[in-house]
């Protein structure tokens, strides 16, 4: 079975059209619902997913810490899950063929990347186009993963067995507390768990997007640049 696992501060507009679309694919849907102000988390019961609540917001790190728990706590090993955005930027359609992916490629993380053939960036902004690019080459330089063209999407399929093993060494998930930590997610599987790490094309629709960004520019840019020397250090100790 393949999940989709949603994130989501104030989304209710996005979720109401994307649920039912993902429910379309034959995709199982959970939503964090990070103390949203709206009814994000009605919209979403209403439209068939399964509703885990934060009381507050705690940021998107922690709603993805809540995501990845119960997927660990949960599911079967042979079940997959698919992190996106719950803007409506990350097509349903895509987050299947992730999912499907992970069997196919007998990987045990798939990232959809906007860089292979079959991505793209539709209506993204100049300045988030600017910010991709440049962490695109810092972190192929610092983290230098084979294969491994996007490292910044939060697009990514898992195997929840994987997810398993990966829990038992790091039980906190990751350090990072906003849009670095899948990244983080990553450069620990691959380097320190040996996970098999693959890709296909995901184009991020912003044409699609509901609201305003939630990206803190001038803060991810600094968080990233220092998980790049922390990838840097990892990759020396292997």
């Amino acid at each position: 079975m393949i999940y989709l696992l949603l994130p989501a501060k104030d989304e209710a507009e996005a979720l109401s059209a994307l649920i039912p679309e993902a429910r379309r694919e034959g995709l199982e849907v959970v939503v964090c619902d990070d103390g949203s102000s709206d009814a994000t988390a009605e919209v979403a019961g209403r439209e068939g997913a399964l509703v885990l609540r934060h009381p507050r917001n705690l940021g998107l790190a922690e709603a993805l810490r809540t995501l990845l728990d119960w997927a660990a706590n949960s599911l079967e090993d042979r079940d997959v899950v698919v992190l996106a955005d719950a803007d409506g930027t990350m097509l349903p359609k895509d987050a299947r063929r992730i999912g499907e992916a992970v069997e196919l490629l007998v990987a045990d993380v798939v990232i959809g990347s906007r860089f292979r053939p079959g991505g793209g960036e539709i209506g993204v902004p100049p300045v988030r186009r600017l910010l991709s690019f440049g962490a695109r080459l810092y972190l192929g330089l610092t983290l230098g993963i084979p294969g491994v063209t996007d490292y910044t999407t939060g697009f990514r399929g898992y195997r929840v067995g994987f997810l398993k093993r990966y829990k038992e060494a790091f039980p906190h998930w990751f350090e990072s507390r906003g849009f670095t930590a899948q990244t983080e997610l990553l450069l620990l599987a691959y380097y320190r768990l040996g996970a098999r790490v693959a890709e296909i094309g995901a184009p991020i629709r912003y044409d699609r997007k509901k609201g305003a960004s939630k990206m803190r520019i001038l803060r991810t840019i600094r968080a990233y640049l220092e998980l790049g020397w922390k990838g840097y250090a990892v990759r020396k100790k292997k």
